[in-house]
Formats: C-alpha cells, sequence, structure tokens
C-alpha cells in the first residue's frame, strides 16, 4: 500500500492552490480538533491532527512544497523495492503516537494544574472582591460619620450665631428701652422743675398783688383815718 502524501493528509490535489490548502487545514483542524473528537479516540486524533498542521506548514511555504514536490517525483521515479515492516516512516509514527500519548497525559496534567490555578485565581478574586466591597462599606460609613459631624458642627455653628443674634437684638432693645426710660425721666424732671417754676412765679406773682392790695387798702385806711397816707 502507498504510502499517504501530505496532499492526501489534507485531502486535495497536487496542483491545489494556497488558499484551498488552506480552507482544507481549517476544515480538517475543526474536524480533529479538540472540539471535532466525540467518538474518536483522543490518541487517534491527536495523531491526525498532528499530521494536518504539519502537512499545512509545509505545503502552504512555497520554499518547503517544492523541495516537498521534487522528493514525491523522485521516489514514484524510483523503483519499487520491498520495504520492511518497521520503515523509518512506521518508527516515526509510532514514536509520534507514543509522543502524543505523553503529550496528552502532560496536557491532562497541565490541564487539572491550570484548573486548579484558575481556581484558586476565582478564591483570591473573590476575597479580594470581598475584602474590595468591606473597604468600600468602611469607606462609606467613615464618610457618612463625617458628614453627619459636618452637619452636626454646621447646625451647632448656626445655632450659636441665631443664640448671638437673639442676644445682641435683646441688648438693643434693653438700651432703647433704658433710654427711653432715661429720656421719659427727663422730660418728667424738666416738666417738674417748669411746673414748680411757673407755681412759684405764680405765687410770687399772687403775694406781689395781695400786696400790693394790702398796700392799697393801708393808705386808704390812712388817708381815711388821717387825712393822708403815710406808707404811700
Amino acid at each position: 500500500m502507498a504510502e499517504k502524501t501530505l496532499y492526501d493528509i489534507l485531502e486535495v490535489s497536487e496542483t491545489a492552490s494556497v488558499e484551498v490548502i488552506r480552507a482544507a487545514y481549517d476544515r480538517l483542524s475543526e474536524l480533529w480538533g479538540p472540539d471535532g473528537v466525540r467518538g474518536r479516540s483522543e490518541s487517534d486524533a491527536a495523531v491526525r491532527c498532528t499530521a494536518v498542521k504539519e502537512a499545512f506548514l509545509t505545503l502552504s511555504n512555497r520554499q518547503k512544497r517544492a523541495v516537498y514536490d521534487r522528493r514525491l517525483q523522485a521516489q514514484s521515479e524510483a523503483p519499487v523495492a520491498a520495504t520492511p515492516f518497521w520503515t523509518r516512516t512506521s518508527v516515526l509514527v509510532l514514536v509520534l503516537v507514543i509522543g502524543v500519548s505523553y503529550g496528552g497525559y502532560a496536557f491532562n496534567k497541565s490541564k487539572a494544574e491550570a484548573r486548579a490555578r484558575v481556581e484558586a485565581q476565582k478564591a483570591i478574586a473573590v476575597a479580594k472582591a470581598v475584602e474590595e466591597s468591606a473597604r468600600a462599606q468602611a469607606e462609606q460609613l467613615q464618610l457618612e460619620r463625617q458628614q453627619n459631624a459636618a452637619r452636626a458642627e454646621e447646625r451647632q455653628r448656626r445655632e450659636r450665631e441665631t443664640a448671638l443674634y437673639r442676644l445682641e437684638r435683646d441688648q438693643r432693645s434693653l438700651e432703647r428701652d433704658n433710654q427711653s426710660a432715661m429720656e421719659r425721666e427727663r422730660r418728667a424732671r424738666y416738666q417738674d422743675d417748669a411746673r414748680r417754676k411757673t407755681e412759684e412765679l405764680q405765687a410770687s406773682r399772687l403775694a406781689q398783688q395781695q400786696l400790693a392790695r394790702d398796700k392799697a387798702e393801708l393808705c386808704r385806711l390812712e388817708r381815711a383815718r388821717y387825712g393822708r397816707a403815710v406808707s404811700c
């Protein structure tokens, strides 16, 4: 049975363009990749996926493809000879299978370790989130306390200003009342003085008038008795 060529692995013809080779690689990678191995052996799929990748890397490169085509042509022109069971290709395939199997084990191990790392990172992220939330709550509580203290201080300041304003207003009112009382007292004293002076002046006038009447009466009596007024 003839050995499969890289073209056979990619399921394309030897004259296929680079675009066709790339499309075949995308299709086979999806077919034999992790998402497309349902119902197939993982080691089988890994071998096929590796073979597809190697075929694509060779055939998509112009220089590597030319060298490979010349080698294919030389093999087709060479006489067919019986090949032993353990050919170099069989050995390479066996080594590749063993390597893939070990790689699968290493991959599964690394995958488990990666899951463990992811879980640890998630736990760390959750712890950090909880810590961040607690710190945010503490900061919010501290901010609210500061705001409450500021509002209380502002309220006390306003109350002090209101009390001071009322005290100053009461003092001004008391001063006005005192000034009004003093003014009333001054006016009352002035009126009392004026009234007393008026009364004294009236009393003096009345006394003078009474004295003049008494003198006139005395003069009249003197004239009547003595014929002449001695006091006048």
